[in-house]
């Protein structure tokens, strides 16, 4: 957060009211300037736990977005379809494998370029969703047209994103199969790399930065701000991943069923499991996906000390008298 000297500062949570800052946080101490018999007072601060503000605040914005997780799910369809019309051919009609070992150098050409356009359309995808949540956060109507607009003028600083991406999961995948050592360093590089572009996304669509720059930024941001980054995530993803198992294991069931099927009631049973294991994992994966997307963009608001609706305000910064 900017650097503000001590001093009294217009109060976030009454108008007219003024509020001690020392230099690093607010205190109790208010005082009401031209309001005779006011005085200077100490008054309990609220309770805050920026956390738990920060994850409520995500569901309450992006329900109010419906649209945007019908955009991240076909914009995932739209990401694998990319993906596999690079990947098809190539192993359908040009009998190439997708390896090292097994197709050559151009195997790994393959590999990559087909993971890079996934790779792309998905940062677009959620470079556009994060517009969304920035637009609301800052109180103005996100539509899905406006969001897309927003990510594409960002298709560059995107791009090489995604393309970055994309080589250091290469890079991950060969250390994986280099044995134990290559697997712990693999494994390492793939933790570190989540933690340290948690606020990659963003960052690109805030700054408009290139990606040494943005993980530099995303990085340093975590720095400030791991303790509550790391709760905000985990509080968020853990009912989706709990809903995702359980669905992968209504799908399971309904797929073993169909298997063992000996009449038509057990098949029918069957299907319906499956159908609705893969729906529910879908239908999970797109909102936590979106919910990440919002969460990352109010993480990203409240290190940089921006406002976050619903989020107590008395942690920021303090504004300038006018």
């Amino acid at each position: 957060m900017t650097s503000y000297p001590a001093g009294w500062y217009p109060d976030y949570a009454q108008v007219g009211q003024l509020r001690f800052w020392d230099g690093g946080q607010w205190t109790a101490y208010v005082d009401v300037p031209g309001v005779e018999g006011a005085g200077r007072k100490r008054r309990k601060l609220p309770k805050f736990r920026p956390s738990a503000q920060l994850v409520s605040a995500t569901y309450r914005m992006l329900f109010a977005d419906r649209a945007m997780i019908v955009m991240l799910f076909v914009g995932t369809v739209v990401a694998v379809a990319a993906g596999g019309a690079i990947m098809f051919p190539a192993t359908y009609w040009g009998h190439v494998v997708p390896t090292w070992y097994e197709g050559g150098a151009v195997g790994v050409l393959v590999d990559a370029a087909s993971l890079g356009a996934t790779s792309f359309v998905l940062q677009l995808v959620c470079g556009a969703v994060v517009a969304a949540a920035m637009l609301r956060a800052d109180g103005r109507p996100a539509t899905v047209r406006d969001a897309l607009r927003m990510a594409w003028g960002r298709r560059r600083q995107l791009l090489a994103w995604a393309l970055v991406s994309t080589l250091v999961g290469a890079v991950i995948r060969v250390l994986e199969r280099l044995g134990i050592g290559g697997l712990i360093a693999g494994l390492t590089l793939n933790v570190g790399w989540a933690f340290a572009t948690v606020f990659a996304t963003p960052v690109i669509m805030v700054e408009g930065t290139m990606p040494m720059a943005t993980l530099r930024r995303s990085a340093g941001l975590l720095r400030r701000q791991f303790a509550v980054t790391l709760v905000s995530n985990i509080s968020l993803a853990l009912p989706w991943i709990m809903l995702a198992c359980g669905s992968i294991s209504v799908a399971v069931v309904g797929g073993i069923t169909l298997l063992v099927a000996n009449s038509a009631l057990v098949t029918v049973i069957g299907a319906a499991l499956l159908v609705a294991g893969v729906v529910g994992a879908c239908f999970g994966i797109a909102v936590s996906s979106a919910l990440s997307a919002y969460l990352e963009t109010f993480l990203y608001r409240y290190a940089v000390g921006l406002p976050v609706p619903g989020v107590d305000l008395h942690l920021l910064p303090p504004r300038r008298p006018a």
